[in-house]
């Protein structure tokens, strides 16, 4: 059995915010933003976060700046990055749903309870009633909520099982 440990482990050592300037006084885009400490460790968030974004670095109690977290707030959002090969490279936050990012792969979860997985443009759908839908590039299948109903469909065709039983049809035969 593995041990737990009962005291908690120090993974972050200092945190400092930062405003990034994309465009010069003349409004000229640069190269690189102009990063600035706050002197009063206040920032406002700028409307257009190509211009100007407000940002906090969170340091690692760890050697490796890949463990290091970026965290922007932007008008619309609230966005985590981190450099890493291992577990959550992203997560954002808005009014409606939370996405991460994890392993080149995006989950969400939506204001209803929903969560959607994409990897590779096959998507995997859990409603928010307990159904469950998957599309990849050659069918797309269902499952009701209750577990009650199926259905799969693909280019040639239709197969369903639900309470009143079975169907399963070449698509060319079923009339329009």
């Amino acid at each position: 059995m593995p041990k737990i440990i009962s005291t908690p482990r120090r993974l972050w050592k200092s945190a400092q915010l930062y405003i990034g300037f994309h465009k010069d006084q003349n409004g000229k885009r640069r190269d690189t933003a102009k990063v600035w400490p706050p002197k009063n460790g206040n920032a406002s968030i700028h409307a257009v976060p190509s211009e100007q974004e407000t940002f906090l670095v969170l340091k690692s109690a760890g050697n490796s700046p890949q463990e290091d977290i970026q965290i922007k707030f932007r008008p619309d959002s609230v966005v985590l990055r981190r450099d890493t090969e291992r577990g959550w490279e992203g997560i954002k936050v808005n009014d409606d749903t939370v996405s991460i990012r994890v392993n080149g792969m995006w989950i969400k979860i939506g204001h209803d309870g929903s969560i959607s997985h994409e990897r590779n443009g096959d998507l995997t759908y859990v409603e928010a009633d307990g159904s469950v839908l998957k599309r990849t590039e050659f069918a797309e299948s269902m499952m009701s909520g209750d577990g009650v109903a199926l259905s799969r469909r693909t280019e040639t065709s239709i197969s369903a099982i639900n309470e009143d039983g079975i169907v399963a049809r070449a698509r060319d035969t079923i009339p329009e």
